[in-house]
């Protein structure tokens, strides 16, 4: 009897270490996972950034009114004679370059803003992310144009408002 009860305790003892080895690679498994995890929110929301940066960018040819550029034109030469000018793209470009392509254009720079977050791949602290008016809209010379700059800080995006992201986050 006792060398059965030996032999149990082997059985169990074999089976404990078989389990929480197991075990081990599970939760092993589970951290792995975390980090892939953290790494693919990551990547989504620079994929997010640069949805937004591409989605400015081929805005280009917008016009800041609801006339054809030519027509636009047109009307404003003949009303008061006024200079029409072409708004240069300053995306990607520091605040200082942007000042000197929107003097050289004719242009003021207008309101500054500053956003926070994940920027895209090739967007550096100090670049401009935004613009409004769009690149190669037209307008009047001596027009602002507002500028959005990237800066240093923490994200505030909310996964619940807008983001295509937001199934991949935690709701806790």
């Amino acid at each position: 009897m006792e060398t059965q009860l030996e032999q149990r305790l082997k059985e169990l003892r074999a089976e404990y270490e078989s389990g929480q080895n197991i075990l081990n690679d599970i939760e092993n498994k589970l951290i792995e996972l975390e980090n892939r995890k953290t790494n693919l929110k990551e990547t989504l929301l620079r994929i997010s950034g640069a949805i937004d940066l591409l989605k400015e960018i081929l805005g280009e040819g917008e016009c800041v009114t609801d006339e054809p550029v030519g027509q636009a034109e047109e009307k404003a030469v003949s009303q008061a004679s006024v200079e029409i000018v072409e708004v240069p793209n300053l995306i990607r470009k520091t605040l200082k370059e942007a000042e000197v392509l929107l003097g050289e254009a004719g242009l003021e720079v207008g309101n500054i803003s500053e956003k926070t977050g994940i920027f895209p791949i090739g967007i550096r602290f100090g670049d401009i992310l935004r613009q409004d008016p769009k690149p190669q809209a037209r307008v009047a010379a001596g027009s602002p144009v507002d500028l959005v700059i990237a800066v240093k800080g923490e994200s505030k995006l909310n996964p619940d408002e807008g983001s295509m992201c937001n199934r991949f986050f935690d709701r806790d």
